[in-house]
């Protein structure tokens, strides 16, 4: 499980990263997006250490180790 620390200050502890979710829509007869019919059933994938993390406190870019 990836580990974020704030470059500007470890004592920011919230980030903001990718997940992977699914959910069900509405859609028209083509498959096109109409509006979300749930928020989100499961989470696919989890955040990764690859992806990009932002310090939600200062908006650093964040320093992330597995």
């Amino acid at each position: 499980m990836p580990t974020a620390v704030c470059p500007n200050n470890p004592e920011h502890d919230e980030f903001i990263t990718v997940a992977h979710i699914s959910q069900d829509w509405l859609v028209d007869r083509h498959g096109n997006f109409l509006e979300e019919v749930e928020h989100c059933l499961e989470t696919v994938a989890r955040p990764r250490s690859g992806n990009s993390w932002t310090c939600n406190v200062c908006g650093a870019d964040a320093v992330v180790k597995d």
